[in-house]
């Protein structure tokens, strides 16, 4: 009886080693798209390629583009080159590299549109006898209209905040709203015929009428400039910065001719560092068996609006050395006083 169980064994093992390294079996969903009540599902397709992480990355881009297509919306009337691509590739032919080039083009393009809320890829799949890749994307209908809401709720908040300040700052943060309010329509525009967003359509007309009412009496009236004596900025890290490090930037604030509070503040200096193996560090150390040990000062500058608005781009602090940190936290502060007078200036360019 042992001898008969140990040969049924070594049968099995060959059967479940090729079990093992077969290939995954082709998903329903590739030639029938689910039908669930509130979605929205569309394939992407894209040629197996080199890198299949980089075809992942194609096929879900058409996959959500596709979407797009699908609600009859148009971007840059170009998404039928998707459904086009999408069903030739789906018919065994291969693509063209001219196809190929100018789907990457059009998902390109599209990508405020492939930014819709609700709309993600739940799956993909890869068919290496094919050498294609598969993405299903769906959007989430009531989602999207959950979240165009609450964005809707977030730029009437914002708006109110501004109260009736007349000021450069004041005609700035307007701006933003009316920029969140287009970004708003845009979506529903996109979503208009799956019936998205017809019940507070009214709510974001209202709104829209409020900000453009406050900016043109802001672009109407002589506003003062920026007044850098009058503006007060605070510093915010996050790192534990070494004894001294706090005091010399909250003084190069002061050097840049604004006021250093940290209560309260018209803008925040924000400087964040990355890099360290037990999270981020102001100075951390990178091993490298071949090239020894390299210290590196990685960190990013930007100064935030009070409500954390990003007013300026991201700016680099970097400093590197190898052997020893000595001497880098001087390579940092020069570093740090060249790049936050120009900040600055950005900053009185940005709220003119």
């Amino acid at each position: 009886m042992l001898r008969g169980i140990l040969l049924a064994a070594l049968i099995a093992v060959p059967a479940v080693l090729a079990a093992q390294g077969a290939a995954p079996a082709r998903p329903g969903w590739i030639d029938t798209l689910p039908e669930l009540p509130g979605r929205l599902y569309a394939l992407g397709t894209a040629d197996l390629g080199g890198n299949e992480g980089d075809a992942i990355t194609r096929a879900s881009g058409r996959a959500r583009l596709e979407v797009v297509a699908r609600l009859q919306a148009t971007v840059k009337g170009e998404t039928s080159v998707v459904t086009k691509l999408a069903q030739t590739q789906r018919s065994g032919t291969a693509a063209t590299a001219a196809e190929e080039r100018q789907v990457r083009d059009v998902v390109s393009v599209g990508a405020k549109a492939e930014d819709l809320p609700g709309l993600v890829v739940e799956r993909t799949h890869t068919d290496r006898a094919a050498r294609t890749v598969y993405a299903l994307a769906y959007l989430d209908l009531a989602q999207a209209a959950a979240t165009l809401s609450s964005r809707l709720d977030q730029a009437r908040t914002n708006r109110v905040r501004v109260g009736e300040e007349m000021s450069r700052r004041a005609r700035w943060q307007l701006r933003r709203v009316k920029a969140d309010l287009d970004g708003i329509e845009a979506s529903l525009a996109l979503l208009a015929p799956a019936g998205v967003g017809s019940d507070f359509r009214p709510a974001l007309q209202s709104e829209r009428t409020a900000v453009d009412t406050r900016l043109q009496l802001l672009d109407s009236a002589a506003l003062p400039p920026l007044d850098l004596a009058k503006t007060a900025m605070a510093l915010r890290t996050n790192v534990d910065l070494p004894p001294g490090i706090d005091a010399y930037l909250e003084s190069q604030i002061r050097e840049c001719g604004l006021i250093q509070r940290n209560l309260n503040p018209d803008l925040i200096l924000d400087l964040n560092f990355s890099g360290g193996a037990k999270g981020c560090e102001f100075i951390y150390a990178d091993l490298d068996i071949f090239q020894g040990t390299t210290y590196r000062i990685d960190a990013t500058l930007t100064i935030l609006e009070r409500s954390g608005t990003a007013v300026t781009r991201p700016v680099p602090l970097q400093v590197e050395q190898s052997g020893s940190p000595e001497g880098m936290v001087n390579e940092f502060r020069r570093l740090f006083e060249r790049r936050l007078p120009k900040l600055v200036a950005e900053v009185q360019a940005e709220l003119q």
